[in-house]
């Protein structure tokens, strides 16, 4: 987890995987001594900040050896990175935009949903981008959401991307990202799924929700607005705000999917439909020719032609996405257009 998500606090590693806070820090300090994880406390001008972790030299070598490729995670423990993220102005934004998901999973932890998916921004940037075959400019003037996720709940689930606002853009600037997410959206339905801006406050949400709407790209995007600090307010609750379509009280997350469609559950429900037609008319058959008997022999069983849940896949017989507890990357890509 800390490997993937590069850095992660005290307070998020406890809501992820411990009861109390207490056995959090006796466990952390114990993985620091062996090192599997290193810590740091960046400088705060009023009060202390909390442990920041980090993987350490043994973590990279056990994973290196589940991975069966050593050189995988070395990078990460390099001294001088580490030391560059601990003083990069980006660590403020990359803990608020993990405190998003780990409030979700927090969430999950309590029996109300399912944090199916949680990737961070360079992972989320190698599922939506070949980036084999972009030239570095265009890679670097593409739109880098902060996370892309999927949240399952009450039956139904939710895909989406995360653009989390720490109010140090312009908002001119902010509301430029929506050329290229509307270019991209108009040949990948990767950048259909709803893009969710998380703001920190109620003033900043309002502003920069006169700015989005003015943009042209907002009229083919579909985009939610909330402010809230996610530290302290989950995700999953009645905060978010459809850009257009929509004028009643705040909705909780999975309600979007009623304002914001899903492509690939249309794209889903449509194939299944004409499954079941397509078994319909072959039982049909049959019986005209063969008679009654032999109606139902050799018909595919009823279920799902999907089998599991696959979000973001295409076809059938690729495996089921990871558990968010997993590999946050997708197993594989969808086709893309």
């Amino acid at each position: 987890m800390i490997a993937e998500h590069r850095v992660l606090t005290t307070g998020q590693l406890t809501a992820l995987a411990f009861g109390n806070v207490i056995t959090a820090r006796h466990r952390l300090a114990l993985l620091v001594r062996i090192g599997v994880l290193r810590r740091f406390r960046p400088l705060r001008e009023v009060g202390s900040a909390p442990w920041h972790y980090v993987l350490g030299p043994v973590g990279a070598a056990l994973l290196g050896a589940e991975d069966r490729d050593e050189r995988k995670w070395a990078p990460q423990v390099r001294a001088d990175r580490q030391l560059a993220l601990e003083r990069s102005q980006r660590l403020a934004h990359m803990i608020g935009a993990n405190w998003f998901f780990v409030s979700l999973a927090a969430h999950a932890r309590t029996g109300v949903g399912q944090l199916r998916q949680w990737q961070g921004e360079r992972a989320t940037a190698e599922y939506l981008y070949d980036q084999a075959r972009m030239a570095a400019w265009e890679l670097e003037v593409s739109p880098h959401p902060d996370g892309l996720g999927i949240w399952a709940e009450a039956g139904t689930d939710i895909v989406f991307l995360l653009e989390y606002d720490t109010g140090s853009e312009h908002l001119p600037q902010l509301a430029s990202k929506l050329e290229r997410y509307a270019h991209l959206a108009s040949n990948n339905m990767a950048f259909q799924v709803p893009i969710l801006f998380s703001f920190l406050t109620p003033r900043r949400e309002q502003s920069a929700r006169r700015a989005l709407d003015r943009h042209p790209g907002s009229s083919v995007l579909q985009i939610a607005t909330a402010a809230f600090d996610p530290a302290v307010t989950c995700p999953a609750g009645p905060v978010w705000m459809p850009l257009r379509g929509w004028a009643g009280r705040p909705m909780r997350l999975i309600e979007l999917d009623q304002v914001l469609p899903d492509p690939w559950r249309q794209a889903r429900e449509r194939d299944e439909r004409e499954r079941q037609e397509r078994e319909r008319d072959l039982a049909q058959a049959r019986a005209r020719q063969h008679g009654p008997q032999a109606s139902s022999a050799g018909v595919a069983p009823a279920g799902d032609a999907y089998g599991p849940y696959r979000p973001l896949h295409a076809d059938p017989t690729e495996k089921e996405a990871p558990n968010a507890n997993d590999s946050p990357r997708l197993a594989h890509r969808p086709e893309r257009g």
